[in-house]
C-alpha cells in the first residue's frame, strides 16, 4: 500500500456545504496517524450552535478512540503508531477511507485519500499538517502520534467503571451552583462527590486551561469534593508547559496523581466505597 493522506473537514454551513479543515489522517503500510487543530476547533465553535459542537466533538473522539483501541497491541508504545496489514485492512485501508469521503452526516467528512509518493515520517505528517490544516500547529513539536495520557486513558478508565462514570457531563439542574456544563473523565460518590480529570501537559496551553478550568468550576461548586489531576511531567524543553505542570501538581485543591501511581485513584475508590455519580 502506497502512503496517502485524508483531510478531516468539519462541515459549517450544511446548505452551502461550506467545509472548515481541522484534521489530517496519514497512512501508509505499517502506520496511521490522525491529528486535530485545537486552533481551527476554537474558530469552528464560533459559528456554529452549542449542541452542533458538541456533536462535532463526539464525532472526533469517536474517530481517536478507534486509533486507541488499536494502540494496545503495541509492543513499544512509546513509538508511533503501528499496524500489521491484517488489522488495517478493515478500518485504515484507502478503499475504506475512500468510502467515508463520500458518506456526509452533515458533522465531519474525509476527503478523498490521496496518493503520495513519500516515505513516511513524522516529519511529512507535521508539513503535511502545517500546509493543509493549520500553519501554526507544532510549534511545540510532537513527537508521538498519541501521547503517554491518551494511552493512560485507553487502558486504565475500563478498569475502573464500577466506581465512576467515565466521560461524562454534569450541570447546574444537578449542581445549582455549577455555573457551566462540565466534563469530567471520572465522577463517583461515596460520602462526597469524587472527580478526576487527565491532563496532557505535552498539549497547548490552551488545551491544558481548559481541563484545569473545569475542575476550578466544581472545586467551587462542590468545594468539599475530592478531586485528583492525572498528569505527568512534560519535557522540560517546553519551559512554559513544564512551569505549568509545576505549578498544578502544588495545588491545594486537588491531589495530583502521575500518570505511573494510578492505582492510589483506584485503591481510594475501593476503600471508600466510591460508586458511579449517574
Amino acid at each position: 500500500m502506497k502512503t496517502f493522506y485524508s483531510i478531516l473537514s468539519v462541515v459549517i454551513r450544511p446548505e452551502i456545504d461550506e467545509k472548515l479543515s481541522v484534521g489530517l489522517l496519514l497512512v501508509n503500510d505499517k502506520q496511521v496517524s490522525f491529528f486535530v487543530s485545537e486552533n481551527k476547533l476554537t474558530v469552528v465553535k464560533k459559528l456554529v450552535s452549542q449542541n452542533i459542537f458538541k456533536g462535532i466533538k463526539n464525532s472526533i473522539k469517536f474517530i481517536e478512540k478507534s486509533f486507541m483501541l488499536k494502540q494496545k497491541s503495541l509492543s513499544n508504545p512509546q513509538q508511533v503508531l503501528e499496524l500489521s496489514i491484517k488489522d488495517k485492512s478493515d478500518v485504515y485501508n484507502y478503499r475504506y477511507i475512500d468510502y467515508l469521503s463520500q458518506y456526509n452526516n452533515n458533522v465531519i467528512t474525509f476527503s478523498k485519500p490521496i496518493n503520495i509518493n513519500f516515505e513516511y515520517s513524522n516529519e511529512l505528517f507535521q508539513k503535511l499538517f502545517q500546509k493543509f490544516i493549520d500553519k501554526t500547529a507544532f510549534d511545540i513539536k510532537i513527537e508521538k502520534t498519541y501521547s503517554s495520557v491518551e494511552r493512560f486513558k485507553s487502558a486504565f478508565y475500563p478498569k475502573v467503571k464500577k466506581y465512576f462514570n467515565v466521560e461524562q457531563e454534569i450541570d447546574s439542574l444537578m449542581y445549582p451552583k455549577l455555573i457551566m456544563p462540565v466534563k469530567m473523565d471520572l465522577m463517583g460518590k461515596n460520602e462526597i462527590e469524587v472527580f478526576a480529570q487527565s491532563i496532557d501537559m505535552s498539549k497547548n496551553l490552551r488545551s491544558i486551561e481548559n481541563g484545569i478550568a473545569d475542575l476550578l468550576l466544581i472545586n467551587r461548586a462542590l468545594p468539599l469534593a475530592k478531586q485528583f489531576i492525572i498528569s505527568s511531567e512534560p519535557d522540560k524543553s517546553y519551559e512554559v508547559n513544564h512551569r505549568v505542570w509545576n505549578n498544578v501538581r502544588h495545588l491545594s485543591e486537588f491531589e495530583y496523581i502521575d500518570l505511573k501511581e494510578s492505582e492510589i485513584i483506584s485503591e481510594y475508590a475501593k476503600k471508600h466505597g466510591v460508586v458511579p455519580l449517574i
